[in-house]
């Protein structure tokens, strides 16, 4: 993966701050309040200017050459083309008739941006224009109004526009709802808005905390993720609306405690430069049971065979403190969708035209879901798929810590194309995927599919479901379709899917219909609503000695944690015997279970298993003990450490004799970044000794983070530790003045930048002249003004430099600039030469100078 090194100059009011790669910039709302309750607003007047028709593209390098795809599922399961057993009802579209006095729906533009969620007692959808609230059994009790009407009273231009790319997202933990879209100025230092919105109660009718966020670029594409620390955001930026100049991604946190209270609400940016990752989209949190606590908030994307995970480590106390760090996680490969075409529209329909693939970002949701004893990232995009188009999904456990893919497929099951999929997992485990289908001989539909944990690994094994096919295509000079869909989990059962997406009744633009279905997957009605799991696995245990165990639980529903769960112990020998702290717990406590080993036990390891019983049905985790002679404990200095191009981060071993002998210790080291080494010194010891760890970055360190484990083994006994490992890029740096070829004398200013790795600051660019440090040539800004007296080097050809040292000692070096110094004569010549050698010499130097041009 290319590092992103990159800086960004953005302004707010009079103020301007520098957003650097990875490195997270605080910046405070442009206003907000808090409305009237919703049914006491008057809806504003639908919008005649057209939407914005984006999003605008963002450009990928075609991943190497063709191959194919080794996870592609191809006719692997029925095919089911019945009527769904849930709701599947008609949401926003041309002419959709609402709430009185509200009149029958108007659409101003293509694509519609179908995306909606689902409550406790409510279905909100959300169109590019206008948003509806629905109950749950598909009766419309507000709108469908433009969403700024929000926002009346606020002022411009969240007030006066509806831009499109909305987003509505319920708040499981809070009980809440989150709107936003964006408002395009367009003008002023600061002309592109995102506008959003938090509702003040569980109604959506109610009053609202409101807030306006400004940027100076156009922020396209906008999606939100719900977290706990605070609400997520990315943006695809382009130098203007219209402008197909990318500048990259912005991650963005925003201030949830605040939004919640109505408070003033800040937001934290940090910059991802292009050539990077795709499109990038928040994780968005599913289920009762939070992120563990510190778990970063994270946004996925992918580039070349792999998928990038960001993970956000905000802290609103000290906003220096707050990082954003990079992780790869490969994947099987996959080829870019539509990648000849400079739309990236190839996908066919029934009639005449295509319609747009969106194959280049990572579609809406990445849905996030604790299950207590792992947590689950489901995300997917569109790819190229044996001569058609398919959904690739991803399953990736434990996102916030050593993150690994669990699985992962192309859902492509015929000739057909799939594309504008949207994924999700109930609480049983089952991963639901909704998308539209189209072909040559087929009108786009709404499709959905799904598997159960009794699938195969990378199968959606439950068959598909056609929910909804239209009469008609998409004709006319548009090609856009979607952008994005949804589907979310009803938080009520955390079994029910619910699905929106669009259609077309009959051949036409500007005429979209979408439609909003429910559906479940086997199994999930069933499933155990607790979780329980063990911490650690194994443990060690002497003779006449014991230890312990942590039991964890937790509530997969709210409903789930009013019931007492009964716990036992299983499996133990005669020789060990075990205690609860507690033996009956709520789900969501914890106890700590405690063995104990006679003073004749055998050693051995003692597999068991913890049962946890609610009523008349139970839940078991497994774990050992081994009962040894001789045990011992290690540690690290350091639970986090951070590693830089070119150098060595040295962190104290410590390790104890717990009880017997001091055995020889072997060490591994496993789960490294990629270019970070490990070495300890000495190799091995004694427990009882001590020892040191040196991590050492490669020269081309790319930033990246994860959780390095350290595996110590004696003879009767073996222990595992883990750190976090944030690796550093080195920083980089630029000579933007002079330009080759330059003649200098006397005193010149040497004009240089650069940028650092997130998470660290510039400490100092140094001047090089022919390789050697110019001592006392130095700055700690970027752009630096470096004065250089020429007429301490001899006239001639030398090679000017920088170098970029970061806060943690990393270095960087500029490319070489070739420049003539002269100095010497009246005319900056020799003594010796006269003239007739400066003649010469401007001669050459034109010369190199007409052959550089015509380059």
């Amino acid at each position: 993966m290319r590092f992103w090194l990159a800086a960004t100059t953005v302004g707010f009011s009079s103020a301007a701050f520098a957003i650097d790669a990875g490195r997270p910039q605080l910046m405070q709302e442009r206003r907000h309040d808090v409305s009237a309750p919703l049914w006491l607003l008057v809806p504003a007047p639908a919008d005649a200017s057209s939407e914005e028709r984006g999003p605008r593209p963002i450009p990928l390098l075609a991943s190497g050459t063709a191959q194919s795809d080794p996870v592609l599922q191809r006719g692997a399961a029925p095919f089911i083309r019945a009527p769904l057993s849930g709701y599947n009802f008609e949401g926003i579209g041309l002419g959709f008739l609402g709430v009185p006095p509200a009149p029958p729906f108007q659409v101003q533009g293509d694509p519609p941006d179908p995306e909606g969620d689902v409550g406790p007692a409510h279905y909100v959808q959300i169109v590019n224009s206008s948003f509806a609230v629905f109950n749950k059994q598909g009766t419309v009790i507000y709108g469908p109004a433009p969403t700024r009407t929000i926002f009346s009273g606020f002022g411009a231009p969240c007030e006066t526009q509806d831009d499109g790319d909305g987003v509505v997202l319920y708040d499981p933990l809070a009980d809440r709802w989150v709107i936003s879209q964006f408002a395009n100025a367009k003008s002023g230092p600061t002309p592109y808005t995102e506008c959003i919105a938090v509702s003040r109660t569980p109604d959506p009718t109610g009053a609202w905390a409101r807030y306006a966020y400004s940027y100076p670029y156009f922020n396209d594409y906008p999606k939100l993720g719900v977290w706990s620390d605070a609400y997520y955001a990315t943006y695809n930026m382009f130098a203007a609306q219209g402008s197909d100049d990318f500048k990259g991604v912005y991650f963005c946190a925003f201030d949830r405690a605040h939004m919640l209270t109505g408070e003033e609400a800040p937001q934290q940016c940090a910059h991802v430069p292009r050539n990077v990752v795709s499109g990038m989209t928040p994780a968005d949190l599913d289920g009762t049971l939070p992120p563990p606590v510190g778990a970063p908030g994270m946004a996925v994307g992918f580039w070349n065979d792999s998928l990038i995970i960001f993970r956000f480590h905000v802290d609103w106390k000290n906003s220096a403190a707050s990082n954003l760090d990079p992780l790869e996680v490969p994947v099987a490969h996959f080829s870019l969708v539509c990648s000849q075409s400079r739309i990236g529209a190839c996908v066919p329909q029934q009639g005449a035209g295509v319609l747009d693939a969106m194959g280049d970002r990572m579609m809406f949701r990445v849905a996030y879901r604790n299950m207590g004893d792992h947590e689950v990232l489901v995300a997917n995009h569109t790819v190229a798929a044996a001569g058609a188009s398919g959904v690739r999904w991803y399953e990736v456990r434990d996102p916030a810590g050593d993150a690994s893919l669990f699985q992962q497929g192309t859902y492509a099951p015929d000739a057909s194309w799939r594309w504008l999929g949207s994924a999700a997992m109930d609480r049983a485990g089952n991963i639901g995927l909704g998308f539209s289908v189209s072909g040559p001989d087929r009108y786009p539909a709404i499709a959905w599919t799904g598997r159960t944990q009794a699938d195969p690994p990378g199968v959606m094994g439950q068959g598909e479901t056609i929910a909804f096919t239209g009469s008609g295509s998409l004709f006319g000079s548009t090609w856009r379709w979607g952008d994005y869909s949804n589907l979310s989990v009803d938080p009520t059962d955390d079994c029910t899917f619910w699905y929106t997406n669009q259609y077309i009744p009959a051949r036409g633009a500007q005429n979209w219909h979408t439609r909003i279905l429910t559906f479940q997957l086997p199994g999930c009605t069933e499933a155990l609503d607790y979780a329980l799991w063990i911490t650690p696995e194994r443990q060690t245990i002497g003779r006449g000695r014991n230890t312990t165990f942590t039991i964890s639980t937790a509530a997969l529903r709210k409903s789930a944690a009013a019931t007492p769960l009964a716990l036992s112990v299983s499996g133990l020998p005669p020789s060990l015997t075990a205690a609860f702290e507690r033996s009956a717990v709520f789900p969501g406590q914890e106890t700590i279970l405690s063995i104990t080993a006679a003073a004749d036990a055998a050693f051995e390891v003692a597999p068991f298993s913890v049962q946890g019983a609610a009523g008349s049905s139970g839940l078991a985790r497994t774990a050992e003990v081994a009962v040894v002679a001789n045990d011992f404990s290690l540690s690290l200095d350091a639970d986090e450490m951070t590693v830089a191009a070119s150098m060595t981060t040295d962190v104290p071993l410590k390790t104890s004799v717990l009880f017997g002998s001091p055995e020889l210790l072997l060490f591994t080291v496993g789960h490294l970044r990629r270019g970070v080494t490990a070495a300890l010194e000495p190799p091995r010891i004694y427990a009882g000794q001590t020892a040191t760890l040196h991590l050492t970055g490669a020269n081309a360190l790319n930033a990246s983070e994860g959780r390095m484990t350290l595996l110590a083994e004696s003879a009767s006994a073996a222990h595992t530790i883990k750190a976090r490992v944030r690796a550093l890029g080195a920083p980089r740096a630029l000579i933007t003045w002079p330009a080759p070829r330059t003649y200098l004398s006397g005193v010149e200013k040497i004009i240089a930048s650069a940028v650092t790795s997130e998470s660290t600051t510039l400490a100092r660019i140094d001047l090089y002249v022919d390789g050697q440090m110019q001592q006392g040539i130095s700055s700690s800004q970027s752009p630096a003004s470096l004065n250089w007296d020429s007429r301490r080097t001899g006239d001639g050809t030398h090679q000017l430099a920088v170098r970029a040292t970061d806060a943690v000692g990393g270095a960087g070096d500029s490319p070489p600039v070739s420049v003539w110094v002269l100095n010497k004569g009246d005319c900056g010549c020799s003594s010796n030469g006269g003239g007739w050698e400066t003649l010469g010499l401007l001669g050459v130097m034109a010369a190199l100078r007409r052959g550089s041009k015509r380059k």
